[in-house]
């Protein structure tokens, strides 16, 4: 009898023992690691098979960037002030002082007509006056003794202020044979020569201020919101291939044209040294700010039937984000939508994703492409 007990002992043993081992395999993972015996070889295996249950991504952070836009327009030149210089009077040109691209200061005489017969002419007239202003002495003498009538005084003091006007016409009519500089600028080439006879509708030459070069253009009504008077703008010009000038908007028109939905932009550039001419074409580049807006990779940008999306990884779970495409700007685009500073979104394994699938973060990548 004693072998068939110990046949029975070993046979429960043994079925414990199976048992045992069965109960401990299908155990979770956490008590597995509360037992002593279980081998760091096993807790490696089980680690590889719930990250095979997650979808490897590879992420980028979520950076703010400005909706600026550059702008370039081509325009024309023109100077500060610019005027066709013509005489007052008409006669033969005695004196001719124009020379172009030669600076004249405010009041400087720049052509000179035969003027003998005005200088005649206000020689007689000051003549008159001096006579008169004799005659009106000693008649207001004579009337303060009672020996001259008022009557008599009242006629030359007539007489006086008829002679002191026909000296300020004289004068006048002599100062119109003189052309003076209108304003500090340079002159054009001349269109009369010395010697020749003009008449005051007859152009003489043109007359610049070129201080400043005036450039005017039409700009979108779509930026028009963006731009405002002392707005910083850059200027290329081909006549200084390669140079770059600065420049500010100095006037904005009040109204849009109907037709074209512009409005005219004038621009000041600086020019010192006289290097820009008026007339030449202008290349005018803006830069015009715009508000902050949420930037990521392009990859992130995602379309379905309910518009664009992006994929936000959260607490190691992706989340759908929906997003508004605002601009798109080397490599990366300028979204609106509910998304951080702090956010990362997926630009790489999107397509097995799905709202709280659980993601495994393999690389980053930086915002902006390179």
């Amino acid at each position: 009898m004693g072998q068939p007990v110990s046949m029975w002992k070993q046979l429960i043993l043994t079925s414990l023992l199976i048992g045992g081992a069965f109960a401990f395999w299908v155990a979770p993972a956490e008590l597995k690691q509360r037992v002593p015996f279980f081998s760091a070889k096993e807790a490696a295996s089980e680690e590889r098979r719930t990250r095979s249950r997650q979808t490897p991504v590879i992420v980028a952070p979520v950076e703010r960037a400005a909706d600026d836009i550059t702008i370039e327009i081509v325009g024309t030149g023109r100077a500060l002030r610019t005027i066709m210089l013509r005489s007052e009077a008409s006669g033969r040109i005695t004196d001719l002082a124009l020379e172009p691209n030669v600076p004249f200061e405010t009041g400087t005489v720049l052509l000179q007509l035969d003027s003998d017969d005005e200088r005649l002419a206000l020689e007689l007239a000051e003549a008159r006056l001096a006579e008169a202003t004799r005659i009106r002495g000693r008649v207001a003498s004579l009337t303060d003794r009672g020996v001259a009538s008022d009557a008599r005084l009242s006629e030359v003091e007539t007489a006086f202020e008829i002679a002191r006007l026909e000296v300020q016409r004289a004068k006048q009519a002599l100062d119109e044979r003189t052309l003076l500089a209108p304003f500090a600028g340079k002159s054009g080439l001349p269109l009369v020569e010395e010697g020749a006879w003009i008449d005051s509708d007859v152009d003489i030459a043109p007359y610049d201020d070129r201080s400043v070069i005036l450039v005017e253009f039409d700009l979108p009504q779509a930026a028009l919101s963006r731009v405002s008077t002392g707005l910083s703008v850059e200027a290329m010009t081909p006549i200084l291939p390669g140079r770059t000038f600065t420049g500010t908007v100095s006037a904005i028109d009040s109204r849009l044209d109907a037709t074209s939905r512009t409005a005219r932009v004038r621009v000041a550039i600086p020019n010192p040294d006289d290097e820009l001419r008026p007339g030449a074409s202008f290349t005018i580049r803006l830069l015009l700010p715009g508000p902050t807006y949420p930037a990521v990779p392009e990859l992130a940008l995602l379309f379905d039937r309910d518009g664009l999306h992006v994929w936000r990884v959260v607490d190691g779970a992706a989340e759908q984000v929906p997003v508004t495409l605002v601009r798109r700007r080397d490599g990366s685009v300028l979204v609106d939508g509910p998304l951080s500073d702090a956010d990362v979104v997926v630009v790489e394994g999107t397509q097995r994703l799905s709202d709280g699938r659980t993601v495994n973060v393999i690389g980053t990548r930086a915002a902006r492409s390179s």
